[in-house]
C-alpha cells in the first residue's frame, strides 16, 4: 500500500512538473518498439506502469510510418506552437494541428505535410508530462538516431 501511495506521489510529481515547468521551445525525443508488446513507447524516464508510455491511436501507425529502415526507433524533433509557422515545413518538419483535447482525455491532431500518412493521431495525457500542456500546433522532424 506504501509503495503505491509513493508511486502515484511521483506521478503526481512528474505531471506537476511538466506542466508547472519551464516549457523549452524544442524537445528531442526517442521512441521505441518492443516487439513482444507489438508496442511503441516513449523512450523517458516514468515512475509508473509503462504501458502509459505506450504510442496507440494512430501514433503508433505514425511512429511505424517514420520507422521506414525497420530500426524500430524513431528520434524526432518537437515544437509545439501556439501559432501556424508555415517556414517550419520548409525546414523539414510537418504539421500536426490539434482538433480537441481534454485535460484527462488526451488530445487528436491531424498530421499535415507529410507525404504517404493522413491519418489523425491520438496523444495521451503523459503528453503533459514532457510539453506541458496540448499545443494548437505541433510540429514534428524525424532525426538521425543519435
Amino acid at each position: 500500500m506504501l509503495n503505491k501511495a509513493i508511486m502515484y506521489a511521483k506521478l503526481a510529481w512528474v505531471y506537476a512538473k511538466g506542466m508547472c515547468g519551464l516549457r523549452r521551445r524544442v524537445y528531442d525525443l526517442q521512441f521505441v518498439y518492443v516487439p513482444e508488446d507489438k508496442l511503441w513507447y516513449i523512450d523517458m524516464p516514468w515512475p509508473g506502469n509503462r504501458y502509459n508510455l505506450a504510442m496507440v491511436a494512430g501514433s503508433n501507425h505514425l511512429l511505424k510510418f517514420l520507422d521506414y529502415k525497420g530500426e524500430r526507433r524513431v528520434r524526432v524533433m518537437v515544437r509545439p506552437s501556439r501559432k501556424r509557422i508555415t517556414s517550419l515545413l520548409e525546414e523539414g518538419y510537418f504539421e500536426c494541428d490539434k482538433q480537441y483535447s481534454g485535460l484527462l482525455r488526451g488530445a487528436t491532431y491531424k498530421v499535415n505535410g507529410l507525404e504517404g500518412f493522413s491519418r489523425e493521431i491520438w496523444i495521451c495525457p503523459v503528453t503533459l508530462t514532457v510539453l506541458g500542456h496540448y499545443p494548437k500546433y505541433i510540429y514534428i522532424k524525424q532525426m538521425p538516431l543519435a
